[in-house]
């Protein structure tokens, strides 16, 4: 179990979300970064959609109320034990009763998560874990965890995973991945200024300090304003044309519907690199036509499936090696 000492900028219970219930104006939610929750989750012997804790930024702290393990994923905040013993991502690491986790600030990307031994154990809300605030949705009505929660993983006592590492040279993050991101044509051409596309894909962007759970703005040049259009479905990874010309990409609190024109779409295998850039950092984009898209996401789900498979065996030696020793 572990309790809430600092929550940090924002800590929340995020799972793999609420997919398919948009229609009814509820976004997906989950991990901004699910590729980070799937290792956390996996490390621990979780389900890869399993509930966890989603760490931004930094600046949170917790403490072990009973022994536990805990899996780490997604990015590198500077974990560490109060005892100055850092805490690797992609590590499973064990958790002494009264000990404490700082995670001290960015290293590298924004968001990193923490599973328990089977998940954390949180009553669903429309069939998911999953933090909404605007829809009060998820933990105590949507509301962000604040000092003094406490959480509870589904097997407590079950340390079997201490000591797995992931797999990092078969299956590395999305985010460590160089390069532009991809972005497939949007439905809306005739709505956005001429050669619009074009000009996203040329320009350099940045992330601006008003960026969110809900979406990326990108600051650089003006591409014109979006006309108006009849409001039709959105995704995360759409990128929006508001009228002030700098383009918004959709993130998984983002609206499930918009008025403005819909330049592109990041496909599903880039939406990991979405979930860990921080405010300041360079966003390129290249073109990309959309069976390219599905082909890299299918990439992805087999390297994480492999990644797993190779966990599972990893730990079956584990456990043989503990009782040969033991």
């Amino acid at each position: 179990m572990l309790n809430v000492i600092e929550p940090g900028p924002l800590l929340t219970i995020q799972d793999a979300g609420r997919p398919g219930l948009g229609r009814l104006g509820v976004p997906p939610s989950g991990a901004c970064d699910s590729w980070g929750l799937a290792v956390a989750n996996l490390l621990v012997d979780a389900p890869a959609g399993a509930a966890a804790l989603e760490v931004t930024f930094g600046g949170c702290t917790l403490e072990a109320i009973e022994t536990c393990v805990v899996g780490l994923g997604g990015a590198d905040l500077g974990a560490e034990r109060d005892d100055g013993r850092p805490l690797l991502r992609g590590t499973a690491h064990r958790v002494p009763a009264g000990a404490r986790i700082r995670f001290t600030g960015p290293e590298r990307g924004l968001r990193a998560y923490v599973a328990l031994a089977g998940g954390i154990a949180v009553v669903a809300s429309m069939g998911s874990a999953s933090t909404y605030a605007p829809g009060r949705l998820g933990f105590a009505d949507g509301r962000a965890l604040r000092a003094g929660d406490r959480l509870s993983p589904r097997r407590p006592g079950d340390l079997d995973a201490v000591g797995s590492v992931w797999p990092v040279r078969l299956a590395p993050h999305p985010a460590d991945t160089c390069g532009p991101l991809g972005i497939v044509t949007g439905p809306d051409p005739d709505a956005a200024p001429d050669r619009a596309l074009e000009a996203l894909v040329a320009a350099a962007w940045r992330v601006s300090t008003s960026s969110d759970r809900m979406g990326l703005r990108l600051d650089g040049p003006s591409l014109g304003p979006g006309n108006e259009i009849v409001s039709h479905p959105l995704l995360p990874g759409a990128v929006q044309l508001p009228p002030d010309g700098r383009p918004i990409v959709m993130l998984v609190d983002g609206p499930t519907i918009g008025g403005y024109p819909v330049l592109g779409v990041v496909p599903a295998a880039d939406l990991p690199r979405l979930g860990q850039l921080r405010p300041g950092d360079e966003v390129r984009f290249t073109p990309l036509d959309a069976e390219a898209g599905r082909a890299q996401s299918r990439r992805q789900r087999e390297l994480l499936d492999r990644a797993a498979a190779t966990l599972r065996a990893d730990a079956i030696w584990l456990r043989l090696a503990d009782r040969a020793g033991g």
